[in-house]
């Protein structure tokens, strides 16, 4: 028995996918193939089910699944304890970003890497938070930015980086178009599109449209903030924008309105998550650190332009 040929098996169980897990683990699938058959054979038991067209763990690959993954981890845990002791700023990270936040985060990130750890190499992967949060605590990612508050973390270390205010987002032809400003009183009655269930980003808006009367628009839920930006270019209605998400220029079709003391009403919280007794606690505190200087330097400041700066609701 060897850890590949482990990595193999936990590949699979998780893909249910023998060609998708062939893929993630770089070989191919008959290689895989004959890896599984020669632990099978080594532990005597098989690991799957083999007479249906979809891939199942057999009862004793349901049992030793946690154990699999046990020693992977432990292994993992100890290359990098390794590794750390000689230089916590070296190696390989897998970081990890919800949907609505990584596409405006990441250059940033990428760009404190590339100047403050050019011996480390980051390997983003975009996921729902509940799909973060998950991976995490089966130690399968090193770090995660997420939005506060994270209290299902047990055993986790939250660094919080910045606080991000929402816009309110509005079509060329709404009427609030050239307003400066909206207070969030003012949105009393109003519909919002909002994202589908399962992103962070609904559950910040529509806890922001409960507390001042708001709604969400019963017809249309978006699966990205891309599509929710389409919807009100075509006068669909208007939406919630994060303001890392808001163009520093003025982009077509659309006007972004900064709320009202945003910061104490209309927000989210983003820190960043990791086990906290991971080997390389020094260098993410050391990137909070400086994603904290960069992310407050560098988020927009002048959503509109002038000529259409005129009036506050």
């Amino acid at each position: 028995m060897n850890l590949r040929e482990l990595e193999y098996f936990v590949a699979v169980a998780e893909t249910k996918n023998f060609s998708e897990a062939a893929y993630q683990c770089f070989v191919t699938q008959p290689t895989l193939s004959s890896q599984l058959k020669k632990l099978e054979d080594e532990l005597g038991h098989a690991l799957f089910i083999r007479n249906t067209r979809v891939v199942k763990l057999s009862t004793f690959g349901e049992e030793v699944l946690p154990l699999a993954k046990n020693v992977l981890a432990g292994v993992k845990a100890l290359e990098q304890k390794a590794q750390a002791l000689q230089d916590p700023f070296v190696g390989r990270l897998s970081v990890g970003a919800f949907p609505t936040l990584a596409p405006w985060l990441l250059p940033r990130l990428s760009r404190v890497w590339r100047q403050d750890y050019p011996e480390s190499a980051f390997y983003l992967r975009e996921e729902k938070s509940q799909v973060l949060q998950q991976k995490l605590l089966q130690d399968q990612m090193d770090c995660a930015f997420l939005a506060l508050p994270q209290d299902d973390l047990p055993d986790m270390e939250v660094l919080p980086i910045f606080r991000e205010t929402f816009y309110v987002a509005v079509g060329k032809q709404h009427p609030w178009r050239k307003l400066r400003s909206i207070s969030p009183s003012k949105l009393k009655g109003t519909e919002f599109l909002l994202l589908e269930d399962g992103h962070c980003l609904r559950d910040q808006a529509l806890d922001f449209c409960h507390r001042f009367g708001a709604q969400e628009h019963d017809m249309f839920k978006a699966t990205s903030l891309e599509t929710l930006r389409e919807m009100v270019r075509m006068q669909v209605g208007i939406t919630l924008v994060p303001r890392l998400a808001v163009p520093e220029k003025p982009e077509r079709g659309l006007r972004y309105i900064p709320i009202k003391n945003a910061e104490n009403v209309a927000y989210r919280d983003i820190a960043l998550c990791f086990r906290k007794t991971h080997p390389r606690r020094l260098m993410f505190e050391d990137l909070v650190k400086k994603m904290r200087l960069l992310c407050d330097h560098a988020l927009p400041v002048q959503a509109l332009s002038e000529e259409l700066l005129s009036n506050e609701l």
